[in-house]
């Protein structure tokens, strides 16, 4: 369901904002929350790391600058441009606006409703703060929102950041990637910071059902014209051209796997996942 009216809200009354310190704060219950913007002293390597957390689950754990990458890839502004940094809930660069705002974070229920299944009780923004930053640290966050919805959580965007290491030139065939549950339904798009992939693979059940060499695939994200594939990152992104309902389909599957040729070594490389699903597993 589209959202009929967006408001502008500010998330108040932090806690910890302090060097070395964990800011948190909190969203409001009956709220559909599309997008955060955080405003901040000091640089956006200064926070290292954004986690937003829905009941016990963490929905999304990357730094501010990756963050910014992931903006960037979708052709939105940068912070710098911006004086803030956007987090989107909505999957910004989609055709059709019902499937942009299908993964809107559902906080709570309609004033007057009884409880739903599966329904976001408490809901968090936690951001660290490296210690030796130089400026005084101050953050402040606007939440666009719209009424929440009936039938609980709904669609979750789910960002998982991990890191792999290639010992070499050759192919790092990377199994243990979480599929086929309910949170880890459907893959939309794999960043790897690297540019030293040569070809990707995926297989499901052992059936390849993605192959690209690199020439190919960036030229396939500039063929589609809605992604914009940032320095010193690969993408692998099912939503290339727009279509928000274009991803991998874990559900079923009794194997999944991301095989990458790499041309040298690329030790300890950072790999966030997008995934979209129910809350929890």
């Amino acid at each position: 369901m589209l959202a009929t009216e967006r408001n502008e809200i500010e998330l108040t009354s932090p806690n910890g904002v302090a060097k070395g310190g964990t800011a948190t704060f909190k969203i409001p219950q009956g709220l559909r929350i599309h997008a955060l913007r955080i405003e901040h002293t000091g640089t956006l390597a200064d926070y290292t790391e954004i986690r937003v957390k829905a009941n016990t689950e963490t929905i999304r754990r990357v730094s501010f600058t990756e963050q910014n990458m992931m903006n960037l890839t979708d052709k939105l502004p940068s912070a710098g441009t911006l004086g803030y940094l956007l987090v989107p809930f909505d999957k910004v660069g989609s055709r059709i606006r019902e499937s942009e705002e299908e993964t809107a974070l559902n906080v709570g229920r309609p004033a007057g409703m009884e409880p739903q299944p599966n329904e976001i009780t408490n809901a968090e923004v936690q951001i660290d703060i490296d210690a030796g930053m130089t400026a005084e640290p101050s953050l402040k966050i606007w939440a666009t929102v719209s009424n929440a919805l009936p039938g609980g959580a709904g669609a979750v965007r789910h960002i998982v950041k991990t890191s792999r290491n290639a010992g070499g030139a050759g192919e790092l065939d990377i199994q243990d990637l979480d599929f086929n549950k309910p949170n880890r339904m459907f893959i939309r798009r794999l960043f790897l910071k690297t540019t030293k992939v040569t070809r990707y693979k995926v297989k499901r059940d052992d059936r390849i059902i993605f192959d690209r060499s690199k020439v190919l695939n960036d030229g396939a994200i500039k063929e589609g014209g809605y992604r914009e594939q940032q320095a010193d990152w690969s993408l692998i992104d099912k939503s290339e051209n727009g279509y928000g309902g274009t991803r991998f389909d874990t559900r079923g599957a009794q194997s999944f796997r991301l095989q990458l040729d790499f041309s040298g070594a690329e030790p300890s490389f950072p790999l966030i996942v997008e995934y979209i699903g129910a809350l929890v597993a």
